[in-house]
């Protein structure tokens, strides 16, 4: 008894020493937001617009960008509103044009990039046998080779300065595929794996790459993402989902969380949320997870109504959402540019 007393002693001590040290280092890593230039990709809505309304109140510069020009100039009006300086431009990271064009103005303007946080993505649902191939390579050319088209445009920024931050916001669904989201998942998967690569190789030059990976957060995205087969069933059991507290989190809170670990160079990060015990039974049960998994698919909705054609959130609206059950997700959407 004597002996594990010891060893669950030294284990704590071991533990702590470990925890103490880690913080220490992310304390010398950190960095002042002030007048950091930051490129962030779908700036104008949702998780990016929530992370630039915080980056605006720590005084940075931004560079937004997204496809829809009006929805740039209703989030560069707020943003100035709020104080912060704004380069604003259409750009579809599918495009390398487009990219380079727009980092270009961006280092042109400012003069380099300090950090860059890829936040621009698509979601697509539906069972799947409603996906086509074109769903599935329009979510890795957003969700995966656009963070990749970005970074590798900004890298010539940071490695002049011998300095940068690079955040590409993953998922949780890039680490446990979710039933009738699988082009989502297979992107974000990738760019887990993209990322976290990513991080090994350019650590050394002082360019630190973090992968964060968010559950369902509060930001209003439901209704701008993409519906197949029996869409307004398919975007009822999404956006009830991702309104109830006990599955989603606040998005500004997320935003915060991703934020911070920019700041401290983290690796790779699990935003916290109800979900994350996902991960961990994952983890220790693998293979009782794919169960569970598939029992929810068995329940989900099947093959029908529109088939392979496609809907937005706004278009699958039924009895069931909007209603009290997605209450909190409509306000995201007012609040975050989503309407």
């Amino acid at each position: 008894m004597k002996v594990l007393s010891q060893v669950a002693i030294g284990a704590l001590a071991g533990y702590t020493a470990l925890q103490l040290g880690r913080r220490y280092i992310w304390s010398q890593r950190s960095f002042d937001w002030r007048n950091k230039r930051v490129v962030i990709t779908g700036g104008s809505r949702g998780l990016g617009l929530v992370i630039a309304r915080q980056l605006a109140a720590k005084g940075a510069r931004l560079a937004i960008c997204a496809r829809s020009r009006s929805d740039l100039e209703t989030a560069t009006a707020e943003l100035r509103h709020r104080g912060a300086e704004v380069i604003a431009a259409p750009c579809d990271v599918r495009d390398d044009h487009e990219v380079r064009s727009f980092i270009d103005g961006v280092t042109g303007r400012f003069g380099g990039v300090d950090v860059l946080l890829n936040v621009a993505g698509i979601i697509s649902v539906g069972p799947l046998d409603s996906m086509t191939m074109a769903d599935f390579e329009d979510s890795m050319q957003t969700n995966c080779w656009g963070a990749l088209r970005m970074s590798q445009r900004v890298l010539p920024s940071m490695r002049d300065q011998g300095w940068g931050r690079i955040v590409n916001v993953a998922s949780l669904g890039g680490k446990r595929a979710v039933p009738h989201m699988l082009p989502y998942a297979a992107s974000k998967f990738a760019l887990v794996g993209l990322s976290n690569g990513m991080r090994a190789e350019l650590k050394q030059e002082n360019i630190f790459v973090t992968t964060a990976c968010p559950g369902l957060m509060r930001t209003g995205s439901p209704r701008n993402a993409i519906f197949k087969s029996q869409h307004r069933e398919e975007y009822a059991w999404f956006s009830i989902g991702d309104s109830l507290p006990l599955m989603s989190m606040n998005a500004e809170t997320a935003a915060a969380q991703i934020l911070h670990a920019c700041q401290q160079g983290r690796g790779e990060v699990f935003i916290h949320s109800p979900l994350n015990i996902t991960i961990a039974l994952q983890n220790a049960f693998p293979e009782i997870t794919q169960d569970i998994l598939a029992m929810a698919a068995s329940v989900l909705p099947k093959m029908g109504g529109i088939g392979r054609a496609a809907a937005k959130g706004y278009e699958s609206e039924s009895a069931w959402s909007p209603s009290i059950l997605t209450e909190l997700t409509q306000r995201a959407a007012a609040a975050n540019n989503e309407l």
